[in-house]
């Protein structure tokens, strides 16, 4: 997606698609999940690391790592210009 169809859209809209092409872009129920399946697994801190940042900053859509895991906090996403950096174009 270049900057200007991210422009075109709605934000939730835009999020969907981009969430397509990049795994960073998730939602709040997504990473629910995660930490659930991180509880099941042990995995503790991974846990109550996503449910902090969840519950401190609380939003539909969340730019994270899962790969990374405590060494990122998700960030929230509101607005379309939180995507920019997303697009293809986004350096130019």
């Amino acid at each position: 997606m270049t900057v200007k169809e991210l422009y075109s859209m709605n934000f939730n809209d835009a999020c969907e698609k981009l969430s397509e092409e990049n795994d960073q872009i998730t939602t709040y129920e997504s990473l629910k999940e995660f930490a659930i399946k991180s509880i099941k697994e042990e995995r503790l801190f991974v846990a109550i690391h996503i449910l902090e940042a969840i519950h401190k900053f609380p939003a539909d859509y969340y730019d994270y790592d899962y790969c990374i895991g405590t060494l990122e906090t998700p960030a929230p996403l509101s607005v379309v210009a939180d995507l920019v950096d997303y697009c293809e174009d986004a350096e130019e």
